[in-house]
């Protein structure tokens, strides 16, 4: 196989840590058995795994809209306009209709790499009413956090020109390996950087983690020392605002865990367009427990073979 014009390279997210810790058979269909898809002709196996791959489920896709949304808030913010509550849910749900109905009907087949395709369509799963009407009061709650919590009227008061980024991805270095992050918002205010997350799930210790990371890119980025970082992980669907204090003990250890991850994934990285793939070195660790949730469900061995299984269900792609 020809070179592709640009390498499959090793890279790091905490995202990308639980996935590989998760299962390492999903981390190898999530980074490596798609590569290289648009060259793929006439569609194949690559084609589908990509397809597989951008697969999302309703919850992850209503968080998605709740991110949107308030990316949204700040662009109104920056025209000199403030969204209240209302206005910030309708914005959510719209997002969330227009998603719904691309991958409900079919839309997602033109783009399915930048479009909306929701697990549950695809694998053709019913959807209670109680989970729509759940997606809709996490729209609601999460709008009502951001424009309401008052530990959040520091952010709504930021002014344009503190803002430092704003759902931009972006990544740095850390061990000789691309880190990539992702920060949500990103100001300054009184000579400090704030760095805050938002969440519409429940707090998991995970989460430090990712803040930790945030802290690490923003040092080098933007050379700002860690006594002037602080952290915030503003979980609206529960309507709690938490601090993360910031220290070089935790800072050591948060580089220590991702440098760890980074030995481990690159123990078994490799180039699929020069290099066989041998399977073996990605087993089905994740079933049966994980399999029901997994994206590639449908074309995994390991949930075909019965562990936890939902092939039968395989939708288009």
């Amino acid at each position: 196989m020809a070179r592709s014009e640009i390498r499959c390279e090793l890279s790091w997210s905490a995202s990308r840590a639980r996935e590989f810790d998760r299962c390492r058979r999903e981390s190898w269909y999530a980074r490596y058995a798609s590569w290289g898809w648009w060259t793929e002709r006439p569609r194949g196996e690559k084609w589908r795994a990509m397809v597989h791959k951008n697969l999302t489920s309703l919850p992850a896709f209503t968080g998605d809209c709740v991110h949107r949304a308030i990316e949204g808030w700040f662009r109104a913010r920056a025209r000199g306009a403030t969204l209240d509550a209302e206005e910030l849910f309708v914005e959510a749900r719209a997002l969330f209709r227009t998603g719904w109905r691309q991958s409900a009907g079919g839309g997602w087949e033109q783009r399915p790499n930048k479009s909306v395709h929701l697990d549950e369509h695809h694998y053709r799963e019913p959807i209670e009413k109680a989970r729509t009407d759940a997606a809709r009061d996490l729209l609601l709650q999460s709008s009502r956090t951001f424009c309401e919590h008052p530990d959040l009227e520091p952010v709504r008061a930021s002014e344009p020109d503190s803002w430092r980024a704003i759902e931009a991805l972006d990544s740095f270095e850390l061990e000789g390996v691309k880190v990539y992050a992702v920060p949500d918002l990103a100001y300054e205010r009184d000579g400090v950087l704030e760095i805050v997350d938002w969440k519409t799930g429940k707090p998991r210790e995970e989460d430090r983690l990712q803040l930790g990371i945030y802290a690490l890119y923003a040092h080098a980025k933007w050379g700002t020392p860690f006594d002037r970082v602080r952290l915030t992980a503003a979980y609206l669907g529960a309507g709690e605002v938490k601090r993360v204090p910031v220290d070089a003990a935790w800072l050591d250890e948060v580089r220590a865990t991702a440098a760890e991850s980074i030995a481990r994934l690159a123990e078994l990285h490799y180039d699929p367009d020069v290099e066989d793939t041998d399977l073996d070195r990605w087993p089905t660790d994740g079933a049966p427990r994980a399999c029901r949730w997994c994206r590639f469900r449908g074309i995994c061995e390991g949930a075909l073979e019965g562990n936890g299984g939902g092939g039968s269900g395989e939708g288009q792609g």
